[in-house]
């Protein structure tokens, strides 16, 4: 649960359908500007980065979803650079990929979920409302302003 923060999710995914059907389904979700999206892993980084100091510009997000299969720097990088970083490590990274090849490596790198992407828009719907009943409404989160 978030004290009087807004509950935002970065989600950093580069093919322009699949961010359109994550933002429907979040709007399907009651979650209506929650979605901060982006297009690779560098540009999860400068984001990030711009939520930090007193210059910030953008929210910390309460949680980043975010494909492996990304250009410039793929999902598993990123999530090794968020976890390098002591003020973003504790922002919990939720991998949304096609494939399950890469699930004890993410792990590993300190995923906090590894989730399949579903086939059916239906399925994406009911997988947005549990990732946000579980990290918005159940979950305690460490709670840090830079």
């Amino acid at each position: 649960m978030l004290p009087n923060r807004p509950f935002t999710i970065l989600v950093a995914e580069d093919d322009e359908e699949d961010r359109l059907l994550l933002d429907e389904a979040f709007m399907q979700n009651g979650l209506f500007d929650c979605g901060r999206f982006v297009e690779d892993g560098d540009q999860v980084i400068d984001y990030l980065m711009n939520c930090i100091g007193v210059e910030a510009v953008n929210p910390l997000p309460s949680l980043v979803i975010m494909d492996i299969n990304m250009p410039l720097r793929n999902g598993l990088e990123t999530l090794q650079a968020i976890r390098a970083d002591h003020h973003l490590k504790n922002i919990p990274v939720l991998i949304l990929t096609s494939s399950r090849q890469e699930v004890e490596k993410a792990y590993r790198l300190g995923a906090n979920s590894y989730l399949v992407k579903p086939i059916q828009f239906t399925e994406l719907i009911q997988m947005i409302s549990d990732v946000t009943t579980y990290w918005r409404d159940t979950v305690n989160l460490p709670y840090n302003e830079y």
